[in-house]
């Protein structure tokens, strides 16, 4: 198996879009992270991007960076062997304890180190395609369970919709998460508590699954030739379709449920999408001057996702919450997403730049000499 560009250019469209959900909660209350409804008077603009959002970015991100987390497993053990797999994974699982702890509650570095170290220990990236397949399919249903029960429990119990935060509540919040850090680390620990029993109960089978579906892919060759054109708009459509029905519940039900990070059907959705736009990029190569556009942008960012990832939280963190605390909770959807796209912006001019000086981010080096890379077994590329 050789080095695939596209994997760097899917790679980079994956880190980049991230931000496109992360920033709403960055500046918003972690309770709130994912709602609409945090505050009252919810204009149009903000309702029609959160539909937005729902059908073409929640999950799909993610998605897409799961499956290729995957891939990256499988590609390291084969060049480098498990043991330095492992130490990556554990050098990962601290730099996230460390980002989880000290800069945001959203981290998701410690959950797939620790997801990494079970798939490697559980030995699966040594099954062929369609053995990967069938267990990705088993772990991806017991994922589901946690989804399935509540949303049962949404529809069965007539639980009360989350409602705005009144003044004085959101003055609170505005405090706390503006104000003294110590204040902010014990509020970080309950939050991270929590993260935890969420990651047992679902994230990890989830996780574990997508990383599975993307060594399967990359074993049965999908990377280097994707799904034909009307195949992959057939998948996104019926994602968007999937989707959409989220959209219509949403809006029957006042947009008090979070619908879009609850119901289980979005988790197919999301994988579904997550397949269609790899696929897109991946049928690019039809058209050599576009896709060599992708490879000088989206690639470098590929090579520098770790730098990417950490330097949005720093950025949005001292932002919202050192820099501009006035905007912290504040700020309607349509300004948070062009402080996203300026960010992403700043990191495209970033990359391309930092790479025409350097062979790999500055974090990526790190971790490799902290890692202690040993000399290639194999002329496989990671």
């Amino acid at each position: 198996m050789q080095r695939l560009p596209q994997l760097d250019i899917i790679r980079g469209f994956a880190i980049l879009g991230i931000l496109l959900v992360n920033v709403f909660a960055f500046a918003s209350p972690p309770d709130y992270s994912h709602s609409l409804v945090w505050r009252d008077n919810i204009s149009s603009v903000d309702i029609g991007l959160y539909n937005v959002q729902t059908l073409l970015f929640s999950g799909r991100f993610l998605s897409l960076f799961n499956l290729l987390f995957g891939v990256s497993l499988l590609l390291i053990v084969q060049k480098y062997g498990e043991a330095y797999l492992q130490r990556r994974l554990h050098w990962l699982a601290l730099f996230g304890l460390v980002h989880i702890s000290f800069i945001w509650f959203g981290d998701i570095l410690l959950w797939y180190a620790l997801t990494g170290l079970l798939v490697l220990n559980g030995g699966y990236h040594k099954l062929d395609s369609p053995a990967l397949w069938k267990k990705g399919g088993v772990l991806f249903t017991v994922g589901l369970f946690i989804p399935v029960i509540y949303s049962l429990y949404l529809l069965l119990a007539g639980l009360p919709p989350l409602q705005p935060l009144d003044p004085a509540e959101l003055l609170s919040a505005q405090q706390l998460w503006t104000g003294p850090y110590l204040a902010q680390l014990r509020e970080l620990f309950s939050l991270n508590v929590f993260m935890l029993v969420a990651f047992i109960l679902t994230l990890y089978w989830l996780m574990a699954a997508l990383m599975l579906f993307g060594m399967a892919l990359y074993k049965s060759g999908w990377f280097a030739q994707g799904y034909s054109l009307s195949t992959t708009f057939i998948i996104f459509l019926t994602a968007a379709i999937i989707s959409g029905s989220t959209v219509l519940l949403d809006h029957i039900s006042g947009y008090g449920y979070e619908l879009s990070i609850v119901l289980p059907w979005e988790q197919i959705s999301a994988l579904l999408m997550a397949l269609a736009f790899a696929s897109a990029m991946i049928n690019a190569r039809r058209k050599p001057e576009f896709y060599r556009w992708l490879q000088a942008w989206l690639a470098p960012c590929g090579r520098m996702a770790f730098t990417l990832y950490l330097s949005q939280s720093l950025l949005m963190v001292l932002l919202f919450k050192v820099l501009k605390p006035d905007w912290f909770a504040s700020l309607d959807r349509l300004a948070l997403l062009s402080i996203a796209i300026a960010t992403i912006i700043l990191q495209l001019l970033f990359c391309r730049w930092y790479l025409k000086h350097f062979s790999r981010g500055p974090l990526e080096w790190l971790w490799r000499r902290l890692s202690k890379q040993p000399a290639a077994a194999t002329r496989q590329a990671e």
